[in-house]
């Protein structure tokens, strides 16, 4: 039976990725597992040696690691990322607080990257070569040089300590608010659902600093591949034959040759969610966000191995699951690729 050309394609698409899950597993363990410093005595400094030998044994840090290793794949498969030292607590179960908190900053920052760098890019590849594409250029060139860590620290000094036109920044609500009841972990849309319009808000005003610094760097590369793809489509000759058949300029710049320039744009957002949960861990350490990034952070320095591992598996994870769902849109977007596969 010959199978349809989409569905080739996406199985095709789906066993790279899982070929490339299990190298990230690899990777995980290695980097965490293999850190220089020994989890045992950066944890307890003054214990015997024998104290110490023991607790190796306990751990199972004692056997080979390819034992450990698939220890280690077993415990991921039941569902089991073993137990934070720093925080005393199961792994899944600090997962779950932190989790819905980086996904929310991540979320309203690739939106705010996503609202500001596509006008920016099609704007200066329309007025390509006039002062207003210079401006567009320049704008760019200046969010792309900013540190995000530079920026927050700068951003929390003046709207917060000489303005007090933010909230403090510490986390995600302020202690004097009660979280909403969880229904999607995200608290301003939990706090909407419950009609907690004062929570809602108080939520919000604590996510839009943060927000915004982690955004600023989706805005740069979105809008340079944006005006560089839509620059080339624009160039086609089905523009200026759109516009002697009497089209609009808007139906033509934001229908045919948007469209045409999508499949860079998706690729670029592909890549923008990686460099996203990147720049989350320096943005939630700035911030005291309690997400999945400072959580990272907090074990890599106390050699916590269990979360450093797990942290660094599920970013991956991610960044391989949103490339494969780049991967299969383009068979939506361009039907060649669709045929070709």
């Amino acid at each position: 039976m010959r199978v349809p050309p989409l569905l080739a394609y996406a199985l095709r698409r789906v066993a790279i990725s899982l070929v490339v899950l299990v190298g990230v597993s690899a990777i995980a363990f290695s980097m965490a597992y293999l850190l220089p410093s020994d989890p045992v005595t950066s944890r307890y400094p003054d214990i015997s040696d024998a104290q110490r030998v023991e607790m190796r044994r306990q751990m199972g840090l004692d056997q080979p690691l390819l034992v450990q290793y698939g220890r280690y794949l077993q415990s991921v498969a039941r569902g089991d990322f073993g137990k934070s030292f720093g925080t005393g607590n199961l792994v899944g179960e600090d997962l779950k607080r932190r989790i819905p908190a980086t996904l929310e900053l991540a979320t309203f920052g690739i939106a705010f990257g996503i609202l500001v760098g596509l006008p920016l890019g099609i704007i200066g590849a329309v007025f390509r070569g006039r002062w207003i594409d210079t401006l567009m250029r320049v704008l760019n060139l200046g969010a792309q040089s900013v540190p995000a860590f530079w920026l927050g620290v700068v951003l929390i000094y003046f709207l917060y300590f000489e303005w007090r036109a933010v909230p403090a920044p510490i986390g995600r609500l302020s202690p004097l608010l009660i979280p909403p009841p969880g229904v999607t972990g995200f608290y301003t849309v939990d706090a909407v659902i419950a009609g907690e319009w004062n929570t809602a808000w108080a939520a919000l005003r604590q996510l839009m600093l943060p927000a915004f610094v982690l955004g600023l760097g989706v805005v740069s590369p979105l809008a340079r591949i944006t005006r560089s793809a839509m620059a080339q489509t624009l160039a086609e000759d089905y523009v200026p034959f759109g516009r002697a058949l009497g089209l609009k300029s808007r139906q033509l710049v934001l229908g045919d040759a948007f469209r045409g320039a999508l499949v860079p744009i998706v690729t670029t957002l592909g890549f923008i969610v990686g460099h996203v949960l990147a720049g989350a861990a320096v943005v939630e350490t700035v911030f005291a966000w309690p997400g999945l990034g400072r959580y990272a952070v907090t074990a890599i320095t106390t050699s916590d191995m269990a979360p450093v591992s797990t942290c660094i598996l599920l970013i991956a994870s991610g960044v391989a699951i949103t490339n494969l769902l780049v991967d299969l849109s383009y068979a939506l977007i361009d039907p060649r690729i669709r045929h070709a596969a």
